[in-house]
Formats: C-alpha cells, structure tokens, sequence
C-alpha cells in the first residue's frame, strides 16, 4: 500500500507540475480550492509512502491513505470532470 500511495503521489505531482493547465484551463477560485485540496492529498500520500508513522493517533487520520487517496482522486475527478 505504500509503493501505491508513493507511486500515486509522484504521478499526480508530475501532472499537476509539467501539465498545469491540464487541471485548470482558466485560474478560478474553485479551481484553486480544488487544486489544494489535491496538493494537501499528494503531500500526504507521499508522507504515508515514505513510510512515516506518527504517534499521534490525529496525526495518523491525516496521512491515512483512505483520506489521502479520497482527496487526491476526487479532486482529480472534480478538475476532470468541471473541464
């Protein structure tokens, strides 16, 4: 589960960076929330998948991959699919 969560991160950073505008064509506000909603997903994707396990049991709920994975493909979805 970890190399998915790394794997999955490195891609939609590697799309969010070398194709911006395939994500968002016109700079908006929901478009911009979207778009942090992706990166907070990516940045915790990659903290699960480099093998980081806090002690913190609310620590831990942030970089789940259940919530990682939803933030990070839903907002793909949402980007994809308001384009």
């Amino acid at each position: 589960m970890r190399a998915a969560s790394l794997s999955l991160a490195m891609g939609a950073s590697v799309i969010g960076l070398v194709f911006p505008f395939l994500l968002a064509r016109q700079p908006t506000g929901l478009n911009q929330t979207i778009l942090l909603a992706m990166m907070a997903g990516i940045a915790g994707a990659f903290i699960y998948g480099a093998g980081f396990w806090p002690k913190a049991v609310w620590a831990r709920f942030l970089i789940s991959p259940a919530l990682c994975w939803s933030l990070l493909l839903g907002s793909l979805g949402l980007l994809v699919w308001l384009r």
